[in-house]
């Protein structure tokens, strides 16, 4: 190997000077320099810094860099899950942000989009009577149910259906413990039937005794609506009484019988009714006046459509004058 010494090369008057070929490996020790300068690009040392490790004065050396901290800058790797990296450019992934991601009580309603909460976002049994206001139940919000049931409370307290009756039935308690039903109305008081009627017998009797007014006259007949009945009777009598008694009172009465037409038996009797006049003794009296009775009448065991007979009767202790009977018949069902 060859060796040169000089002091200075200077390269010809408007030329530059070069050192070696292309392809040559030029080894300069030493600092180059420029009129005593350090040779602008030439590096005299490497120092390590903020959060660097490494460096030197001479030869090759090496950088590293220290992870990040919180507290300083430094090597950060990015969760594949979460974030992308494209040309140095690190973006949230779609969908990135997992619940993992998220503190405890940090989503805020002014950061929920309306309309974003579905039903399928709430869980079953979360919304609680306390998050229902008053009267905000509408008819509309209420479940579709069966025409006619009503809503009612079970034995348990929860709500229960009444099902829909029958036309005519009527609700009817089942007392406590148990929902009411829809039931069909005891038959028991309702009127049956009706009827009325006006004679003007004009017939007049003596007998102390109840006998029957003369010629069926002012007799009633009548079939039954249902089994077993009672009947209500309102009649009101025109009456005339004449005689002489020494005991001072006169007493008239008309009453009303229930005969099966079929044998005239006698199913049931009115009770006596009187009326009753003071005179004095040995006195002929002539009275006549209009009174109004009322009566029930009880004919037990019969079949409806069973054919009866109201038939009135009178008595008296001087001589009583039947003019006129005008007579008002309820059935009533047993």
């Amino acid at each position: 190997m060859s060796e040169v010494k000089v002091n200075k090369i200077s390269p010809r008057s408007g030329t530059s000077l070069t050192i070696g070929d292309s392809g040559d490996t030029t080894n300069i020790v030493g600092t180059l320099q420029n009129n005593g300068a350090v040779l602008v690009g030439d590096i005299s040392s490497v120092v390590a810094g903020t959060n660097l490790s490494g460096g030197g004065t001479s030869g090759d050396v090496t950088i590293n860099l220290a992870d990040a901290s919180t507290s300083a800058k430094g090597a950060a790797s990015f969760s594949s899950d979460n974030f992308a990296a494209s040309s140095g450019a690190i973006t949230v992934k779609d969908a990135g942000i997992a619940t993992a991601e998220l503190q405890d009580n940090a989503v805020t309603t002014a950061k929920i989009t309306d309309a974003n909460v579905t039903t399928a976002k709430i869980a079953d049994a979360n919304v609680t009577t306390a998050k229902i206001a008053d009267d905000a139940i509408t008819l509309a919000k209420m479940a579709p149910g069966t025409d006619g049931n009503l809503i009612t409370y079970d034995a348990s307290g929860n709500p229960a259906a009444v099902a829909t009756g029958s036309a005519g039935q009527i609700l009817t308690s089942a007392g406590a413990g148990a929902p009411p039903t829809f039931a069909t109305a005891a038959a028991a008081g309702k009127i049956l039937g009706i009827k009325h009627d006006w004679s003007a017998p004009s017939e007049n009797t003596t007998s102390s005794s109840y006998v029957d007014i003369p010629s069926n006259k002012g007799r009633i007949s009548y079939t039954t609506v249902g089994a077993n009945s009672n009947f209500i009777i309102s009649y009101m009598t025109n009456w005339k009484q004449t005689g002489n008694h020494p005991n001072y009172l006169y007493f008239g009465n008309v009453r009303y019988l229930i005969e099966l037409q079929s044998d005239l038996s006698v199913l049931a009797t009115g009770n006596s009714r009187g009326y009753m006049i003071n005179i004095n003794e040995g006195t002929l009296i002539t009275d006549n006046g209009s009174t109004t009775q009322n009566d029930y009448l009880d004919p037990g065991t019969l079949a409806a459509g069973s054919d009866i007979y109201f038939q009135p009767q009178f008595s008296s202790q001087a001589t009583l004058s039947v003019n006129g009977l005008q007579v008002v018949i309820w059935e009533i069902a047993a």
